[in-house]
């Protein structure tokens, strides 16, 4: 004979185990079943809307098509439960385990599931958009054409984890860890990759349109026929990666980490960066000057054609620099601009030092990057083409900007 809501919430009051119970389709919405052992009941079509399920034994139980939206799973046990086609809307899972757990089809919008574990968890087909899943474990599960719309993702552990044909339009992966994951085909349009760990990703077809891969580690990834359209690629570490093979418009790209070991030995700037993360063979252009490491030039006037690149590794002291339209000055790690004075319209990369004495220090440049750990201390004055600015994490500022009147 099936046990009646009453008789269950009675049970559970009383700390009596209901493992192994046939409970199919019944109705428990807000009841208090918080440290419940459930394991391995059918549940199958259960009604456990809002339900207070805290610490909940659900291992093995089986909860498909179950109803349990808002309701309360903190640390709950649901390792091997069958939650095929249930719906957790609004759901509260932070820090329950549904290791190896089946969510396909899975109903997850607006679920809290930060600090949770679900390896090997089967979530294909589940809609997690707008989920929170910061700090969750989710190694080698399988999230194949899920949703993850919006969804934060930070500081998760995706690790060899399969999201083929998955959409994960604006969702955050920040800090996560996506090593040996297969993201191929995904839509990720919009999405940020911030520092996060990619090497050996397979991106093979995707839509990275306007993603965001400032700092990340893709040593070994694959962008084969990826669309990169507005994406941005600063300081990503790119040691054997495959590029796209694919025309980009928009592709940003300031300079890519090209060392083995990721640790900033390597660098490739502006044109010669774009054409690795587009798989095409970099001609570099005929004039090039570089200026190298404990040089020290004062009080010289230069000029560099359009066009041109300049990389000074070298320290420069009151010395006077004119740039043309198309020319790129990079001031290196070990580089410093002392006291000078930089006019014209090109461009400027700051990786190292510029210390103004007398300003302007920089007058009518195109565009200025200042990367994480740069230093530019000084003014800068915009003509009537206004000056573009990117300002890396990290990097220090002390500037006055003016405009000709």
């Amino acid at each position: 004979m099936a046990l009646s809501p009453e008789v269950i919430v009675e049970k559970v009051a009383k700390g009596e185990k209901l493992d192994g119970e046939e409970l199919p389709g019944v109705i428990l919405t807000k009841a208090i079943l918080e440290g419940a052992s459930f394991r391995r009941c059918d549940l199958e079509g259960a009604n456990l809307e809002g339900a207070r399920l805290a610490r909940a034994n659900l291992k093995g139980a089986s909860l498909k098509e179950a109803y349990l939206a808002g309701a309360d799973l903190r640390d709950a046990n649901l390792e091997n439960a069958d939650l095929e086609g249930a719906n957790l809307e609004r759901a509260n899972l932070v820090g329950a385990n549904f290791s190896r757990a089946s969510l396909e089809g899975a109903k997850l919008t607006g679920a809290n599931l930060t600090r949770a574990k679900g390896t090997h968890a089967h979530l294909d087909s589940a809609n997690l958009g707008g989920a929170d899943l910061s700090g969750a474990s989710l190694a080698n599960a399988d999230l194949v054409e899920c949703y993850l719309g919006s969804a934060k993702l930070l500081a998760t552990d995706l690790s060899g984890a399969s999201l083929s044909s998955a959409n994960l339009e604006e969702a955050d992966f920040t800090d996560a860890n996506l090593t040996s994951a297969n993201l191929e085909d995904v839509r990720a349009e919009r999405t940020k990759f911030l520092s996060t760990q990619l090497r050996k990703v397979d991106f093979r077809a995707a839509n990275l349109s306007g993603a965001h891969f400032n700092g990340a580690d893709l040593r070994g990834a694959s962008l084969e026929g990826s669309r990169l359209d507005a994406a941005v690629f600063h300081g990503a570490k790119v040691a054997g990666l495959v590029g796209t093979g694919e025309k980009a418009e928009g592709l940003s790209c300031e300079w890519l980490d090209t060392s083995p070991e990721g640790d900033g030995s390597g660098r490739l700037m502006g044109a010669a960066a774009h054409a690795l993360l587009l798989g095409q063979e970099y001609q570099k252009p005929a004039e090039t000057r570089y200026f190298g490491k404990g040089d020290i030039l004062r009080n010289a006037a230069l000029e560099f054609g359009a066009d041109a690149t300049v990389e000074v590794d070298s320290r420069f002291e009151d010395c006077t620099i004119t740039i043309h339209e198309g020319t790129r000055l990079v001031i290196g790690h070990v580089g410093a601009l002392i006291g000078c004075r930089v006019s014209g319209p090109g461009d400027i990369t700051i990786h190292g030092q510029f210390y103004e004495t007398k300003g302007p220090g920089i007058s009518g440049a195109h565009k200025i990057v200042v990367t994480s750990g740069g230093v530019l201390v000084g003014s800068v004055h915009q003509f009537e083409d206004k000056t573009h600015f990117g300002f890396e994490v990290g990097s220090k500022l002390r500037c006055k900007i003016t405009r000709a009147r």
